[in-house]
C-alpha cells in the first residue's frame, strides 16, 4: 500500500474507541468481532429473496484462488478461507476441513458436507494455471493479485468468454500503485487509504438482486479502502454498498466510498468486495449474503443460488 505513511481512525468511537493504524504495522488497540446478528433477522432477509430464486441451475466450476497468509492473527488468512470455503461451496468432495467458519471454535453443520448443488470447486495457489482458467466459470480471489501484462491478457480472455471474477479485499488493491489498466478490466484499479475499525455499510442499491432483503445499514469491524483510484466508470459499474469515510484522513469532510460493486466487462462480470480483512467477517451472515450472491451473479447464474449456504456455521445470535 505504497504512498501512505499513516492513517488515523477518527471515527468509530463506539465499539473500539480511537485506533491508530500505522502502515505496515498493527492496530494500536486489538480488534474484536462485532456482536452477531439475530438468526431470525437473517432468515427474514433471506426469505425476502426466496421467491426470486431459480430452481433449474446449470453446473458450475468455481476456482478459489489464494496465496500465502501475509498479516497477523485473524487477518488475511487466505489459505484458511480457500480450504473452508471449498467445503462451504463444494462439500466433502472439495475439502476435508472440519467446519466452514473461519473464526473461533469449529461450528460443525451436518449440511456442510453437501456443499452447493451442482458446484465443483478447484483450489488454485498464487495464480491459476491454463487448465484452471479453461475449466472455470468463476474465479474468486482472496489475496493480492500479482498483475503483469500477460496476466491482464489472461483475465481479459477469461472475461471475454463470459467468465466471472470476484475480487475480495486485498485482491482489489493493486501494487505497487493504482493501475488504470486493472481498473479498465475489473472496475477498480486500487485505492489510496485504509483504516481498521468499525464500519457502517450502507446498502445503496436495495433493488439489485445481490442486495435484496438486506437491512439498510450493517455494522462490521473490518478495513475499508478508499477512494477508488482511478475513479470508477459509472456507466459500467453499479455501486451496491458504501461506507462513509474521510475523503482525506487529515481533513473532516466525509463522503460515501464504494465497498461492494458489480461490473460488466463485455460478456464477463466482476464483483468487487472490499471488506474481508478479519477472518470473522467471513462468518457474518450479511457479509456472506453479499459475497455469495456476488459470486453467483458474476458466474452468470441466479444471484440467490447460494443463499442456502449463508447460515451454515455462521456467527448468529439465537432469539
Amino acid at each position: 500500500m505504497s504512498g501512505l505513511h499513516r492513517v488515523w481512525l477518527l471515527r468509530g468511537m463506539g465499539w473500539l474507541g480511537l485506533v491508530a493504524v500505522l502502515a505496515g504495522g498493527a492496530p494500536a488497540t486489538a480488534a474484536e468481532p462485532p456482536p452477531p446478528p439475530k438468526r431470525s433477522d437473517v432468515e427474514r432477509a433471506l426469505a425476502a429473496a426466496s421467491e426470486a430464486a431459480e430452481t433449474s441451475l446449470r453446473p458450475l466450476t468455481v476456482v478459489l484462488l489464494a496465496d500465502e497468509k501475509d498479516h497477523g492473527p485473524d487477518e488475511h488468512d487466505y489459505p484458511l478461507w480457500r480450504a473452508r470455503w471449498a467445503l462451504l461451496l463444494g462439500g466433502a468432495e472439495a475439502s476435508s476441513e472440519a467446519a466452514v467458519n473461519l473464526y473461533g471454535p469449529d461450528r460443525v453443520d451436518p449440511e456442510q458436507q453437501e456443499g452447493a448443488a451442482d458446484v465443483r470447486v478447484i483450489r488454485a495457489h498464487h495464480w491459476p494455471d491454463a487448465d484452471q482458467w479453461a475449466a472455470a466459470d468463476l474465479v474468486a480471489v482472496f489475496g493480492y493479485m500479482p498483475w503483469n501484462a500477460e496476466r491482464l491478457e489472461e483475465v481479459e480472455r477469461f472475461l471475454a468468454r463470459g467468465g466471472g471474477l470476484v475480487l475480495i479485499h486485498s485482491a482489489n488493491w493493486t501494487r505497487p500503485e493504482p493501475s488504470p489498466e486493472v481498473a479498465e478490466l475489473t472496475g477498480s484499479g486500487g485505492f489510496q487509504f485504509w483504516r481498521h475499525g468499525e464500519m457502517e455499510i450502507e446498502i445503496v442499491a436495495a433493488d439489485h438482486p445481490i442486495c435484496r432483503g438486506l437491512p439498510a445499514t450493517i455494522r462490521w469491524v473490518d478495513e475499508p479502502y478508499w477512494p477508488p483510484t482511478p475513479l470508477i466508470d459509472d456507466e459500467r459499474l453499479t455501486v451496491l454498498a458504501v461506507s462513509r469515510e474521510r475523503i482525506h484522513p487529515e481533513q473532516p469532510a466525509e463522503g460515501p466510498q464504494p465497498q461492494f460493486w458489480a461490473y460488466q466487462q463485455g460478456e464477463g462480470r466482476v464483483f468487487g468486495c472490499v471488506p474481508g480483512h478479519y477472518v470473522w467477517t467471513f462468518d457474518d451472515p450479511y457479509f456472506r449474503i453479499l459475497l455469495l450472491r456476488g459470486m453467483a451473479w458474476a458466474a452468470g447464474t441466479c444471484p440467490h443460488r447460494f443463499d442456502p449456504l449463508v447460515l451454515r456455521g455462521a456467527a448468529v445470535a439465537d432469539d
